[in-house]
């Protein structure tokens, strides 16, 4: 399918070189360079993307601008070689190139008897929700949803829902589709109103580890990681591909940035944004983010010459 495609793009994308061809025919799904899903085909804007897809054995093609192939690396993958990379890659990428091909974990739909489901919650059917969930009125769980044991949504709780991803293709505004799902661990509680939007990519997910609690009102971002045992307090932002480790405390009104990592038992403030990674048992605050102690002396030495 692929190669059909760039047949037909040739042109209209401009692009100036196809490698490995048989490498591309096996190629099943799009992704991110990290992918953990064999067959997939992945966008490399520039060389340390570029050789990252390389090395990762998941990667069956890449597609690049002339200026992000590496040409003295031995090249083992297809590669598009595009002056308009971006765009070719989001083009194909909303074509769904995974759809009537095998491969990538595929959920088998199973509600189990003892879920507590509220009449008027939407629940489509492709999902599965385990021993004594419990969903609560106006709820949504979007195909592609996993809801592990003992786990509650809240009133109003969406999961699964298209994430915000825009990108700009041949000149028009499009949405970027989301093809995956979510996993939500056992143990976890939900508050009112909270969305969890699915992962972009076919056979990959946002995840939600055991015992997580995520306060009402928050939005969690597509391809988020959020490990066991931590508490997201209320009207949290999550953007995409952001990762928080086990035991972490995020404060009500945090921002976290896009694709951040928090490391394990991290401590963010209430109304922080946080726009860098911050390490194991690491406490920050402010805005834009900064250890903690930084911030609490700063503010008791302002209070005093305020006296």
């Amino acid at each position: 399918m692929v190669l059909d495609i760039l047949k037909e793009c040739t042109e209209r994308f401009s692009i100036v070189e196809v490698l490995g061809e048989s490498s591309l025919a096996e190629c099943c799904r799009t992704s991110f360079t990290w992918s953990e899903i064999p067959g997939s085909l992945c966008l490399a804007m520039d060389k340390q993307y570029f050789l990252s897809a390389m090395d990762n054995e998941n990667i069956m093609g890449i597609i690049a601008p002339p200026a992000a192939v590496v040409r003295d690396h031995t090249h083992t993958k297809g590669i598009v070689v595009s002056s308009r990379a971006n765009d070719l890659f989001y083009y194909i990428h909303n074509l769904g190139i995974h759809r009537g091909r095998a491969g990538g974990e595929i959920i088998q739909p199973y509600i189990d008897p003892s879920a507590r489901i509220a009449p008027s919650a939407i629940i489509d059917k492709n999902v599965v929700i385990e021993e004594n969930v419990i969903i609560y009125d106006n709820c949504i769980v979007r195909d592609g949803s996993v809801l592990g044991k003992n786990s509650v949504l809240y009133e109003n709780v969406i999961v699964g829902s298209e994430g915000f991803f825009s990108k700009v293709v041949q000149g028009e505004k499009i949405h970027v589709k989301h093809f995956g799902g979510v996993k939500i661990g056992s143990n976890c509680m939900i508050h009112a109103s909270t969305n969890i939007a699915r992962s972009v990519n076919h056979g990959e997910y946002t995840i939600l580890g055991d015992n997580v609690h995520v306060g009402g009102s928050s939005n969690v971002g597509h391809d988020c990681r959020i490990e066991d045992n931590t508490d997201i307090s209320v009207k949290v932002l999550l953007a995409g591909r952001v990762r928080i480790g086990k035991g972490c405390w995020i404060g009500a009104s945090v921002s976290v940035s896009n694709a951040v990592s928090i490391g394990a038992n991290a401590s963010i403030k209430i109304g922080s944004v946080v726009i860098d990674d911050v390490e194991e048992n690491g406490i920050v605050s402010g805005n834009f983010a900064l250890p903690h102690s930084h911030n609490l002396k700063k503010f008791l030495k302002t209070k005093r010459d305020l006296r």
